[in-house]
C-alpha cells in the first residue's frame, strides 16, 4: 500500500539499484572487459557478465556464499592483472571505505585502458542520513545502518568518506574526468515509518539546491590521460 501511494505521487522515483543497473547495462557490450571491484557475492558479474567479452569480480574477502562466476581474491591496491586490462571498472559501495584517496585510485587508473569507464556508487557524506550515524558509537551506528539499509552486521566495515561529496567528485583525480553524477535517495518502502520520513526528505530534495544532500551518489568517470 505504501509503495503504491508513494510511487503514485512520485512516479519518477527510482531506487539506487535501478539507476545503477541501468547505467551498468548500458555500459556493457560484447567488447567490454569489466572488473567489478568489491564485488561481494559477485551476483552482478553472474547476471550481466555474459553480455561482456570478459567479466570478473574482485574482492579482498572470500565468501562461502559467493555465486558461481569468475572471481579473483585480491586487495584493491595490488591486483595481479596487466596495465590497461579493463575498459570498465565498477566500485559499488566501496569508495566510502577507502582511507587514502587519491592514492587508492592509482591501481584503478593503471588497470583502466585509455577512455575506459569507471562507475562509482557510494554514499554521500553531506546527507544527514549518512553524516549523523557517523558521529554515533559504533554499535549504535551499526544498528541504525542495519535497520535503515537492511544489511547484516558482518557487512558493515569502517568508513572514511574521503571522496564522498559532490564537490570532491567534481574535482576528480589524476587522469580521470567526471562524465556524469546523479544524486539518489533511498526510500525504504517496506518500512512504514522509514518510508514516511525518507519519502518526505526525497520530496524536499526535489528542490534543486537540496538534491546535493541525498544519501547516495552515482558518478561515471572516463580515463583521459593528460
Amino acid at each position: 500500500m505504501i509503495d503504491q501511494i508513494f510511487r503514485k505521487y512520485n512516479p519518477e522515483y527510482k531506487h539506487r539499484w535501478e539507476v545503477y543497473n541501468t547505467i551498468l547495462k548500458d555500459s556493457i557490450s560484447k567488447d567490454t572487459i569489466w572488473l567489478d571491484i568489491g564485488c561481494g557475492k559477485n551476483e552482478h558479474v553472474a547476471e550481466l557478465g555474459k553480455n561482456a567479452k570478459k567479466a570478473m569480480g574482485i574482492d579482498i574477502l572470500d565468501d562461502n556464499n559467493r555465486v558461481n562466476a569468475p572471481f579473483l581474491q585480491s586487495d584493491l591496491r595490488n591486483i595481479p592483472l596487466p596495465s590497461g586490462y579493463a575498459n570498465l571498472i565498477t566500485l559499488r559501495m566501496v569508495v566510502e571505505h577507502l582511507e587514502k584517496v587519491p592514492e587508492d585510485f592509482s591501481e584503478i587508473r593503471r588497470l583502466l585502458a585509455h577512455e575506459g569507464k569507471l562507475i562509482i556508487l557510494t554514499t554521500n557524506s553531506l546527507s544527514p542520513v549518512i553524516f549523523l550515524p557517523r558521529i554515533l558509537p559504533h554499535r549504535l551506528k551499526s544498528w541504525v545502518i542495519q535497520k535503515i539499509f537492511s544489511v547484516d552486521s558482518h557487512e558493515i566495515f569502517p568508513t572514511y568518506h574521503r571522496f564522498n561529496t559532490p564537490h570532491k567528485m567534481a574535482k576528480g583525480f589524476p587522469e580521470m574526468t567526471l562524465q556524469k553524477i546523479e544524486y539518489l535517495e533511498i526510500v525504504p518502502l517496506d518500512k512504514p515509518l522509514m518510508a514516511l520520513i525518507f519519502g518526505f526528505w526525497y520530496n524536499l530534495t526535489k528542490i534543486s539546491v537540496l538534491k546535493h544532500f541525498r544519501s547516495n551518489l552515482l558518478s561515471v568517470f572516463q580515463k583521459i590521460p593528460a
